[in-house]
């Protein structure tokens, strides 16, 4: 008898009315019972109110007195294929998950009287094998995928790790000893100062000279997310907590700092709604991921970083004052590159060093050129020299700084040469990027500013190692 048999057969029995034909002939019985053992693996029944009744698995007959509807609720099952047929009325398959992690294939089939009314649900679990294979591919793939991420995250931080902390300005010599005191303990520090002006890079100090610093050191742009994908980036989500939502849910970076650290860049970009859950992280050491219901303790450090008055963000509504006293127990002010002229002639020579390995070039800066760079104000701070830098190294030219971007017509000088298109697009489109970080706050700003989306600004600031 092949399976479309035995559905006919279980068919014609519920026509017939399968509770009158089991209770006339025992051997009846006996052979239903072993039909559906040899091609079935476990039968369920409820009554029309939804209480189960029968069970032929041991693990389902713990069941027997409650309420399919409650066991849907608590997701001892889930989605419930029986409470599913006592809302429809009608026959009902599809999958079932348990709170161990199964999935089975449910039959649910509705046994009515002569008046049309459920008297009996019988719910049929038929072969999963295959799904639970697929099930167990699916966590692999997903614990790959997580174990892949870890690995990303783990060479970017070698990479920051190789960043030397460079420095000889008094003021500088003052913060090195911050960082060494306050790397030994798990306060909360926030890092001030103008964009660019090394924030990452002391942070990444205060994690390397930590008891933490065999773990994770995990950066967050938070103004470079979206504010609709922030909350799940630091704090993942289940399986179905919405639309698009993989398969298995996702970890949350706080999750994957756990030991470790998370460095949270432009923390004033934060939206208020997210400002609650980090203030429960800070204080409870407790997560919930978008979508989950229970909580989970995390021990991850956090350090925030900001170029933008908090203070005043607090007047305006647009911070949390409770947050900010959590994040700013030990406060460390970075100074701008234009108070710390001797640091202008350290970072000249490390980035030259640098871009003459990283390209084979051998790059050297006249005395003129070197007097230019120590006078110039750099508003880009350490950023917009180590890009100046590496520019010289691959071109030879120091442009002039602090300009507007070359113009069409300073080419029409060029002896009627005319540039390679794309590099002249290139080179305008990355100058006049550098102007609008000089100018704006946020990327979301620059693209206000710029008139494209928030997505097409951070795109090409990665493009052009912004």
């Amino acid at each position: 008898m092949n399976i479309d048999e035995i559905n006919s057969v279980i068919d014609l029995a519920i026509d017939k009315g399968l509770h009158n034909l089991v209770s006339k002939d025992k051997w009846l019985v006996q052979e239903w019972q072993t039909l559906f053992h040899e091609f079935f693996q476990e039968i369920l029944v409820t009554d029309e109110k939804g209480f189960v009744i029968w069970a032929t698995s041991e693990d389902d007959q713990q069941h027997i007195g409650r309420n399919v509807f409650d066991l849907e609720k608590s997701r001892a099952f889930y989605p419930c294929i029986s409470a599913k047929v006592l809302r429809s009325g009608q026959r009902e398959k599809g999958l079932q998950y348990t709170q161990s992690g199964g999935v089975f294939m449910i039959d649910s089939i509705p046994i009515k009287n002569d008046k049309g009314d459920i008297v009996r649900v019988v719910s049929i679990t038929k072969d999963a094998s295959e799904i639970n294979e697929v099930s167990d591919k699916i966590t692999e793939l997903k614990n790959l995928m997580d174990n892949y991420r870890r690995e990303v995250i783990q060479i970017q931080q070698e990479k920051l790790e190789k960043q030397p902390f460079v420095y000889k300005n008094k003021k500088m010599d003052n913060i090195n000893e911050l960082i060494k005191s306050v790397a030994s303990v798990d306060a909360s520090v926030l890092i001030l100062g103008e964009t660019g002006v090394g924030k990452q890079v002391v942070a990444n100090q205060i994690h390397m000279l930590s008891n933490r610093s065999d773990q994770l050191f995990i950066t967050v742009n938070c103004g470079a997310i979206p504010e609709s994908l922030l909350e799940s980036e630091l704090f993942g989500y289940e399986e179905g907590a919405f639309s698009g939502a993989r398969k298995g849910g996702k970890l949350g970076i706080f999750e994957l700092a756990h030991k470790g650290t998370v460095f949270l860049d432009e923390i004033g970009e934060i939206p208020l709604h997210l400002q609650v859950k980090l203030l429960h992280v800070l204080q409870d050491k407790m997560i919930m991921k978008v979508g989950g219901t229970r909580e989970k303790k995390v021990d991850v450090r956090i350090i925030s970083a900001t170029n933008r008055d908090l203070k005043k963000m607090i007047k305006d509504n647009n911070f949390r004052e409770d947050l900010y006293y959590r994040i700013n127990t030990i406060p460390i002010h970075i100074p701008p590159l234009r108070e710390r002229k001797e640091d202008i002639y350290v970072f000249i020579h490390h980035f030259l060093r640098t871009f003459n390995k990283q390209y084979l070039k051998n790059a050297e800066i006249g005395q003129k050129q070197l007097e230019q760079l120590l006078k110039y104000s750099w508003p880009g701070n350490v950023r917009e020299l180590e890009n100046v830098i590496e520019r010289f190294v691959v071109t030879g030219q120091l442009d002039a700084l602090d300009q507007e971007f070359l113009s069409v017509y300073e080419y029409d000088r060029l002896e009627d040469k005319l540039p390679n298109l794309m590099e002249y697009i290139a080179e305008n489109e990355k100058r006049l990027l550098i102007k609008a970080m000089k100018q704006c706050k946020t990327t979301r700003e620059m693209a206000k500013c710029l008139g494209v989306n928030q997505s097409t600004i951070v795109r090409k600031m990665q493009k052009y190692n912004l």
